[in-house]
């Protein structure tokens, strides 16, 4: 089992001792930087020098079944493309890191070293030596049976393929799947069951895409009305389309991904979230169009809470529909702010934004009118997005104001565009529209708090939702939204 690893939790217990032990401490990655090869040292080989950065920093994607284009794990792969490695290394475009900053401030940070990328770059400047290859670190052990956090509890897999279409326009489906508890040993539900419930608390959830190329994100709920199984039937029996809420009023949401998301586990005694014992796991994929017919066949895996569940992993978020990027503007930008209306633990941070999206840049103004940075992305990458998480979580005392600053290019300058030329861009459901998010995870420091921030939430969809104009409500079908929101 991995853990959330927080270098100094005591930070937290101290700020909130009603939470109790926070901080599962471990080892940081090693950030020092080894020494450099001094003048008439032998140039850097494969095997001894560029195997080991390339094994711990860029297998993960390159190699065979993963998002990346190609493989690293065998010399001649990296041999061939050494230059080209030398320039995404030196660009730090590869491997893929967003946030600005000092290192240190996220959990699973991924970047190079000014000396890892000195040697890479040194390695590919004379020559890319192979070195004895005989010596050269293998690959990292492949995660157990292709799940990163383990063996699941309980798998969900989508009944049958999925069809994808080629295009022009992005598809959302949602897809329900009846699951079933009878796999899973009975000591184990009764260790995750919220006493007094029919509710087993899940420490986390891993979403394997079937075909990486085409799953943009996706979204696990789970329904107990039945109302997602009759309106797939409804559409023929293989899922059915629906943008925006999952088309019915969740029991439980348990999680999601998109590209660049790592799955991992809360600190002990925090859940992610819960799960009933009966109904259908709905997932609801957004599915990007590549220009040619594709196939799906997503599973989801779920790891149920083996202690007791001490706290909920909650969430606010932050949003506008009030997109309407002009053609050329390379910065359009777009504001939004939430007043925290409890006193919440900072656990993490999301933000999202689609092609056009530049930068990103959100804060905290606390009561005492400090002011604290939260997550700034200048280079905003749609392909590398994450639910990045702090290694040190902090306090967010009732009344601070968190405010988010969302900056678009549409200008022929801006390689993502997808229009040439450019044209007028609007809020909607493709990856060639926009959106703009701030999806904050927090913990109530107390357990009462949880019905303030789900009202929270519910004004807070009713303001942005409001922003949309009558047909586009309707367009998207979310004339019902409040009621939905509201649990009516």
């Amino acid at each position: 089992m991995s853990s959330y690893a927080l270098a100094t939790g005591r930070c937290i217990a101290r700020a909130v001792a009603a939470l109790g032990p926070l901080a599962v401490v471990v080892p940081l990655s090693s950030g020092a930087d080894a020494p450099a090869a001094g003048p008439g040292a032998p140039p850097p080989t494969w095997a001894g020098d560029v195997a080991p950065i390339l094994m711990n920093h860029c297998v993960e994607c390159h190699r065979p079944g993963q998002v990346a284009p190609f493989s690293l794990l065998a010399y001649k792969d990296a041999a061939k493309r050494a230059r080209f490695i030398e320039k995404m290394v030196k660009a730090r475009i590869m491997p893929p890191w967003s946030p600005d900053g000092p290192p240190g401030a996220f959990l699973d940070e991924r970047r190079l070293s000014d000396t890892e990328i000195a040697t890479v770059a040194q390695w590919a400047e004379t020559g890319a030596a192979p070195g004895d290859l005989s010596l050269a670190p293998g690959p990292p052990q492949a995660p157990d049976g292709g799940w990163r956090l383990g063996t699941p509890d309980l798998v969900v897999r989508m009944r049958q393929p999925f069809p994808v279409p080629a295009g022009p326009g992005d598809t959302y489906e949602v897809l329900p799947i009846a699951f079933s508890l009878g796999a899973v040993p009975a000591d184990l539900i009764a260790r995750a069951r919220i006493p007094e419930t029919d509710l087993l608390a899940v420490a986390a959830v891993e979403i394997r895409p079937g075909n990486p190329r085409v799953l943009h994100h996706a979204a696990v709920f789970v329904d107990t009305t039945g109302v997602a199984r009759r309106r797939e039937a409804e559409e023929g029996g293989n899922g059915y389309p629906s943008f925006g809420t999952p088309g019915f009023v969740p029991a439980s949401y348990l999680g999601g991904r998109v590209p660049g998301t790592t799955p991992r586990f809360l600190p002990s005694g925090i859940a992610a979230g819960v799960m009933p014992m009966s109904g259908d796991v709905a997932l609801q994929i957004h599915y990007h169009a590549t220009g040619k017919p594709e196939s799906d066949q997503t599973e989801v895996g779920i790891y149920f809470m083996r202690e007791p569940t001490v706290r909920m992993l909650d969430s606010l978020f932050l949003r506008s529909f009030r997109l309407d990027i002009p053609a050329g503007d390379p910065a359009f930008a777009v504001e939004d702010s939430i007043v925290i209306p409890a006193d919440c633990i900072l656990m993490s941070v999301f933000p999202h934004m689609h092609l056009l999206g530049r930068e990103v840049h959100a804060s905290a103004q606390m009561p005492d009118g400090t002011s604290r940075p939260l997550i700034d992305i200048s280079r905003w990458s749609f392909r590398w997005q994450d639910h990045y998480s702090y290694r040190e979580p902090f306090l967010l005392p009732k009344g601070t104001r968190v405010r988010c600053r969302w900056v678009y290019d549409n200008s022929a300058s801006n390689p993502s565009n997808p229009n040439s030329p450019p044209k007028e861009v609007r809020f909607g459901p493709n990856s060639t529209d926009e959106m703009c998010g701030l999806l904050l995870g927090v913990l109530p420091v107390n357990l009462a708090d949880t019905q303030v921030l789900q009202e929270a939430r519910i004004a807070k969809m009713k303001e942005s939702v409001a922003e949309l104009t009558p047909e586009e409500r309707s367009r998207f079908k979310w004339d019902d939204a409040f009621d939905d929101l509201a649990g009516k």
